[in-house]
């Protein structure tokens, strides 16, 4: 996959593209509905399938979130769309200059006169332009001038059609906790990934080391134990996880504590993936090792039940 770096100065060469827009934050079922169709558009006219998405997210830029908005990190999202056969991705600044455009400029100035764009897939709820002011109607009145098609896709709705799928839903079911709920929106387990970082072993003390990572860039789960899946080069463990400020001891750095079941390397340096599949327990303090390792026993039996193992 190509990944261009762009803002409203720059150039850009690529030709015939088929585009998708959107922020595509956690790859819901609705996000996956407007990239099938970007890709059987592509396929079928010859042309370069493309998603562009801004950076930073245009609610970061005017201070109505803050950094931690994002389901996934930036890293996940570029792997997530090469995995998926995207021939290109354009992270696009969202700065001041973008920010005033109007609808209409945004189009020619962007859409046609920059990207060139022959085919546009958007989702029925997508606003762009100044104040937001542009939409499916001004695309299409755009498109008899300037040549280029656009493609609606439907809001995809949850099985009780009365919701639709939503990255501000899934978002608060990461921080509540509700991890059937994301993977019901997702298709898939939320994960966090991360480099373990110094000192993972310490809880050797106890007879339960862990793995330790630092979150990334991204929303944050509810602070608490989950039963857990890891993936360590590319081989699938299973676990328990703690969430929260030094969960296991005393300490305000913010960590990741992974237990890994049947697992005894040394890791320190490595990667690892930790997939969330249900949360157990809500975040505790504990007096003294004897009471910490009761709980931490019963975590584990909690774990292989959900597991059945």
């Amino acid at each position: 996959m190509k990944i261009f770096k762009l803002n409203t100065v720059t150039s850009f060469e690529e030709k015939n593209l088929c585009l998708a827009i959107g922020n595509f934050d956690g790859f819901h079922k609705g996000h996956q509905e407007i990239i099938r169709l970007l890709k059987e558009i592509s396929d079928k006219n010859k042309l370069s399938s493309a998603i562009m998405s801004f950076d930073p997210h245009p609610r970061l830029f005017f201070k109505q979130i803050d950094d931690t908005f994002n389901i996934y990190t930036k890293e996940d999202k570029v792997k997530f769309l090469d995995d998926l056969n995207i021939q290109i991705y354009i992270d696009f600044s969202f700065d001041k200059i973008l920010s005033e455009l109007s609808s209409n400029e945004f189009i020619i100035k962007i859409l046609v006169n920059k990207l060139k764009i022959k085919n546009l897939v958007v989702g029925s709820d997508f606003k762009f332009g100044k104040s937001r002011s542009g939409n499916i109607d001004v695309l299409n009145e755009y498109a008899k001038i300037y040549g280029y098609n656009v493609y609606l896709v439907d809001t995809v709705k949850q099985k009780n059609q009365t919701e639709k799928f939503s990255s501000t839903i899934i978002r608060n079911n990461i921080k509540q906790g509700r991890m059937e709920n994301v993977f019901q929106s997702l298709g898939r387990y939320w994960h966090m990934t991360g480099k373990i970082i110094k000192g993972q072993m310490k809880a050797r003390e106890i007879n339960f080391p862990t793995a330790n990572m630092e979150p990334g860039n991204h929303i944050l789960p509810k602070k608490g134990v989950y039963c857990v899946e890891v993936i360590h080069e590319d081989k699938k463990y299973l676990g328990i996880a703690n969430f929260g400020q030094r969960p296991t001891v005393d300490g305000n750095k913010l960590l990741l504590e992974t237990h890994i079941f049947n697992f005894d390397q040394e890791i320190y340096g490595n990667e690892l993936t930790v997939r969330f599949l249900t949360f157990i327990r809500s975040e505790q303090k504990f007096d003294n090792f004897e009471l910490l390792t009761t709980q931490i026993n019963k975590d584990i039996e909690a774990a292989k039940k959900y597991h059945k193992i």
